[in-house]
């Protein structure tokens, strides 16, 4: 495991990261979410319960707060192209989700074992 550098909390929410999606044979470019846009994000979801070793469970969320989560995730966290929700909303089926949970996974939420469970690559 690497050690946390300056550089890496310095630059926090301005990392940037390419991301494949297939739906659209195209890429976009996200970044991670800062505590402020999480905070938004899980006032969405409300009391999220937690797994034993202090993961949230997002399986646990109804369905349509988990979309609409993740549909302000993918806004919130799209850089190139910038989307609002709405524009978001209009996306392909899954494609939101799929772009929220990878944001949601770079921000530190989900850790990487459980976006492969969900097929976040």
């Amino acid at each position: 495991m690497r050690r946390l550098t300056k550089e890496d909390i310095v630059q926090g929410s301005n990392k940037k990261e390419v991301l494949q999606l297939k739906d659209y044979d195209a890429e976009v470019v996200i970044h991670p979410l800062t505590d402020g846009e999480l905070s938004r994000i899980f006032s969405i979801i409300g009391p999220v319960p937690v797994t034993p070793d202090g993961i949230p469970d997002l399986s646990k969320v109804e369905l349509d707060k988990n979309f609409e989560a993740l549909r302000l995730a993918a806004s919130l966290g799209l850089v190139e192209p910038k989307l609002d929700v709405d524009e978001v909303a209009k996306m392909k089926f899954g494609v939101p989700e799929f772009i929220g949970m990878r944001i949601l996974e770079i921000s530190g939420v989900l850790p990487p074992e459980v976006a492969k469970k969900k097929d976040v690559k």
